[in-house]
């Protein structure tokens, strides 16, 4: 029905009982305004949603509703606004193997990019060392020559100790030809010879170790360093 309809149906009624007066805010017109006021709070709807939900029911059809059923949240859909735009894609829930595939290669990623992360350290301590690959060479060359040299010097008392082991086992050779009796003393002194022998040798290893781990690092230094210096823009 109308509210002009309901308005001119039938003509009001006293809201009060003869003798007494109705106040200023109850007049004929203002009972009809205040009908009218409750009339439209019945008649007009409630406010509508303010979106609409897209998906796809279990017989591939799609559907627009005000909500997404329980049992199609978990293949996914689309938030949109009243006038069509989309507002929002909640994608489907991802499947067991699909979650050890992505975890898989977010652990590759990490891996990647930590990997990356430590480069970039490592390169800039490597340009705070060396200016240019003429420095990476100088330092190189430097380092090498004292461990060079120190292993000279292990080597050459080594062949003095193999000298005089050399020596003692000729004397102490002699002792038994003549039928005597080989002192502790002497036996001690040989013993001592030996063990300064394979002290110097253990050195000459441990020496030209780090002598072939310097060189091989120094290489990859220059090598790196002159990869960033042909990447460093010039001054100028």
């Amino acid at each position: 029905m109308l509210v002009t309809e309901i308005l001119h149906s039938r003509p009001p009624q006293p809201l009060f009982s003869k003798g007494l007066h109705a106040p200023r805010c109850c007049s004929r017109w203002g009972c009809r305004v205040r009908l009218v006021v409750i009339v439209l709070s019945i008649c007009l709807p409630y406010p509508a949603a303010a979106e609409l939900y897209k998906y796809t029911n279990e017989d591939g059809v799609t559907v627009l509703d005000s909500h997404v059923p329980a049992r199609y949240i978990k293949d996914g859909y689309t938030i949109l606004s009243l006038s069509g735009r989309v507002m929002e894609v909640v994608p489907r829930a991802l499947s067991d193997q699909e979650i050890l595939v992505r975890d898989r290669e977010l652990a590759v990623a990490e891996e990647k990019d930590r990997l990356a992360r430590q480069r970039l350290i490592a390169d800039q301590n490597l340009m705070r060392v060396y200016g240019t690959p003429a420095d990476v060479v100088r330092a190189r060359d430097t380092k090498l020559a004292s461990i060079d040299g120190f292993i000279a010097i292990i080597k050459g008392n080594l062949q003095n100790l193999q000298s005089q082991k050399r020596r003692f086992e000729a004397e102490l050779a002699d002792v038994e030809r003549r039928g005597g009796v080989i002192s502790r003393v002497r036996i001690d002194h040989m013993l001592g010879i030996e063990n300064r022998i394979l002290q110097a040798m253990s050195e000459v290893d441990v020496k030209e170790q780090e002598l072939s781990d310097l060189s091989a690092a120094y290489s990859a230094d220059l090598k790196r360093i002159t990869e960033l210096y042909r990447g460093k823009p010039r001054d100028g």
